[in-house]
């Protein structure tokens, strides 16, 4: 009897943050960085005083022995997702989801430190692994230079406040929706059939019916033990592929992990192909997380 198989995709929707104090992300032993003029540089001097790292943007405080604070930004964009840098304050270090780093520091003592000094494909530019959550790259300040973020500087996970408990982040939702009421719990704005909570958890667009997290096409080897998946994929997620002989219905049949957690390819797709032994009929699903 010739094996049948199912393909099955679905977005999981993101478990948030959502702590009102500034609870800081930095790793509590992996928390420095190190300029040759500055010294060493702590981002988690204490918990609620140091870096938070969100997925649109920085806030909190780095301290220097030699100098003092470097505030990264307030955690209150004017704008709700995104720090403009244009007036002294509304400034901040952003972050554009896939790790990397842009904007300002300010510091009383050694003025402004850069993190968008460099082009998109400069190796050195500030960034951070959406994997692993270490730092590389430097950060530049016209009085005291460069500043290595490399090497002992790590982000356990990222901050996503959700105020109104709908499973959305403020900013991705104040950016998408402009506010924090037009999308709500089960809303879908677009009307694709994927919630507005579920667009989020794929970080795909809820104001267009035409992008959601989707196979775009599944083929099988000969043998039906072997299938190659090409999905709709964004930058700024991690995904994993499940598999189950049954679709889980409260039963012992429940989505098992193929392999581990993996970025996205560049693009706006994702290929990935898996190896089973045969059987009568395999479920598959990817699924959208939030990184780290």
């Amino acid at each position: 009897m010739k094996a049948r198989l199912t393909l099955r995709l679905t977005a999981a929707l993101l478990a948030l943050a959502t702590s009102a104090s500034a609870q800081s992300t930095i790793n509590s032993t992996h928390k420095y960085a190190y300029g040759a003029n500055t010294g060493w540089l702590n981002f988690r001097p204490s918990a609620v005083d140091g870096v938070v790292v969100g997925e649109a943007f920085l806030a909190g405080n780095i301290y220097a022995a030699n100098f003092g604070w470097i505030r990264l930004g307030a955690g209150t964009p004017a704008n709700g997702h995104t720090y403009t840098n244009a007036s002294g304050s509304d400034f901040g270090v952003n972050h554009d989801g896939t790790g990397t780093l842009t904007g300002y520091g300010y510091s009383g003592n050694i003025g402004w430190v850069n993190f968008g000094w460099a082009r998109a494909n400069d190796p050195n530019r500030p960034h951070f692994d959406l994997l692993t959550g270490q730092f590389s790259g430097y950060a530049y300040s016209a009085n005291t230079g460069w500043i290595n973020l490399a090497g002992n500087l790590t982000t356990d996970t990222l901050a996503n406040p959700d105020t109104d408990g709908d499973g959305m982040a403020d900013a991705w939702e104040i950016e998408k929706f402009g506010n924090l009421t037009t999308a709500g719990i089960g809303t879908d704005k677009d009307k694709d059939g994927q919630s507005d909570a579920a667009e989020y958890a794929a970080d795909t667009d809820p104001n267009n019916a035409a992008e959601y997290l989707r196979i775009i096409s599944q083929n099988y080897n000969a043998g039906v033990t072997q299938v190659t998946l090409t999905f709709t994929t964004r930058p700024t997620r991690t995904y994993r592929i499940q598999t189950s002989n049954n679709l889980p219905n409260g039963g012992a049949d429940g989505w098992v992990a193929s392999g581990a957690v993996f970025l996205a390819d560049p693009g706006t797709t994702t290929t990935k192909t898996l190896s089973f032994p045969g059987g009568p009929r395999r479920f598959f699903r990817v699924v959208a997380q939030k990184p780290l």
